[in-house]
């Protein structure tokens, strides 16, 4: 409406001048300069009209604007990028010997050959509880970028296979970065991500650092690839009680408190091919059930990983090794103490020593096809840990299930990635469990997957 009344105006004008040059006797100096006026009402108003047609064409495409990083577009009136991404998966798991469950979980492959849960054979499963779904974000501040994350799948508890097949959507990661601090929930600072393998089996490897909680962590580069990684994590202590410790079993635990978080310290050097972190742990484990039983005790923890490329980075391959006392939590669902001893004192809680360690190596045959091989292995002296212990120590009485000293795993896998974003592939499981005072257990399992990215 108001472009309109602008050019009425304007043609109202011209028009008024030429119709004085046409009544009114003038000199050519005159006549020349009413053109020269007719001439310029006509130049701005079809700037006008240029500049109106500009901006109905300009404003659509501004709605929708490149964000800073790859993949990513700003959110409409600030300078925030955004990025949302995940995929959808299936996956079918037929476990030759027995019922493992949804993810090769460490715990399960613990049922002891001859037991009624090993006897039963052949179990065939589908599921897409591990799809995910997440959001990030980039912000430019006078205090350099901020970043924020938040992940999740549906790997919770929940749901049944009767009618919906419903599961539980669940946080995976929750975080805020400003500079070099971050703060949140994500993978701990003790993990090697880099040292990882590529695997179907969603609980991955034995030998494997894994778990994501809250933390505040701080990082300062010192250029060339090379940082120090400072973290304090939430902790918890998970014990296990002695039944044959001296004067019989404690009293019940509770919920076990926590006085001091857990304390990670990392220095990890990244280059052209690959990456190298070598890191330490250091946290209190304690019990107190209220009464009269109670006691604390230091664990520590140390790892080094490395994952490499190299043959024109058709090839790559990974070690991890970590060793260290009350780290259970860590690496594996086990307990990362025993309490030993009668309720009150002298009740003693023992960290248990822990190692293990995970090599594997990769290589893409083509453009879309790769394999990986993988042997993982966990080692826990929960006999030593124990007063008595080595008299013999109950493993359903220390943690609920027979309980293993040793764990070892091999995966083999074919992946193929026909387009990006997507990944089918057929993967090969074999576990091993040496039980406490019970026969060991063993795993036989085949899973495919279907991954599709976006």
């Amino acid at each position: 409406m108001k472009m309109t009344r602008m050019k009425s105006a304007l043609l109202g004008s011209g028009a008024a001048v030429a119709l004085l040059a046409a009544s009114v006797p003038a000199s050519a100096d005159q006549i020349d300069e009413l053109r020269s006026q007719i001439q310029s009402l006509q130049d701005k108003m079809s700037q006008l009209e240029r500049s109106q047609v500009s901006k109905r064409r300009v404003a659509p495409a501004a709605a929708v604007e490149s964000g800073s990083k790859p993949r990513s577009w700003k959110l409409p009136g600030t300078n925030t990028s955004m990025q949302i991404g995940g995929y959808a998966k299936l996956d079918l798991i037929y476990d030759i010997n027995s019922n493992k469950g949804d993810s090769m979980g460490l715990i399960q492959i613990s049922a002891p050959e001859g037991s009624a849960a090993a006897n039963r054979q052949g179990n065939f499963r589908l599921h897409a509880r591990q799809s995910r779904f997440w959001i990030r974000t980039w912000t430019p501040t006078d205090w350099g970028e901020l970043e924020t994350h938040i992940q999740g799948d549906f790997e919770g508890t929940g749901g049944n296979q009767m009618i919906s097949n419903s599961n539980s959507f669940r946080l995976r990661h929750a975080y805020g970065r400003l500079g070099p601090v971050l703060a949140g929930q994500t993978w701990s600072n003790f993990m090697a991500l880099h040292a990882l393998p590529e695997t179907l089996d969603f609980a991955g490897p034995a030998g494997d650092i894994f778990v994501r909680q809250a933390q505040i962590r701080y990082t300062h580069s010192f250029g060339g690839g090379t940082a120090l990684v400072l973290s304090i994590e939430n902790p918890e202590t998970r014990p296990g009680v002695s039944a044959v410790a001296i004067g019989g079993a404690p009293a019940g635990l509770g919920s076990p408190p926590d006085s001091i978080p857990d304390f990670v310290f990392k220095l990890q050097h990244r280059w052209s091919a690959g990456m190298l972190s070598v890191a330490a742990l250091f946290r209190q484990l304690q019990v107190d059930n209220g009464v009269a039983t109670s006691d604390t005790t230091f664990g520590w923890g140390i790892h080094f990983g490395i994952g490499v490329r190299f043959n024109n980075k058709k090839t790559a391959a990974g070690l991890l090794v970590y060793y260290g006392q009350g780290i259970a939590r860590y690496v594996l669902a086990a307990p990362a103490a025993i309490l030993n001893g009668p309720v009150g004192p002298p009740a003693s809680l023992d960290a248990v020593t822990m190692a293990g360690g995970l090599i594997w190596l990769q290589h893409r045959w083509t453009d879309t096809l790769r394999s990986t091989i993988v042997y993982g292995r966990d080692w826990r002296d929960v006999v030593g840990a124990a007063v008595g212990g080595k008299a013999g120590i109950a493993g359903a009485v220390v943690f609920g299930t027979p309980l293993a000293q040793e764990t070892w795993t091999v995966h083999a896998n074919l992946l193929w990635s026909p387009v990006p974003k997507v990944t089918i592939g057929v993967e090969y499981i074999y576990a091993f469990a040496g039980l406490i005072n019970s026969a060991n257990g063993t795993t036989h399992r085949i899973q495919l997957g279907f991954k599709y990215s976006f």
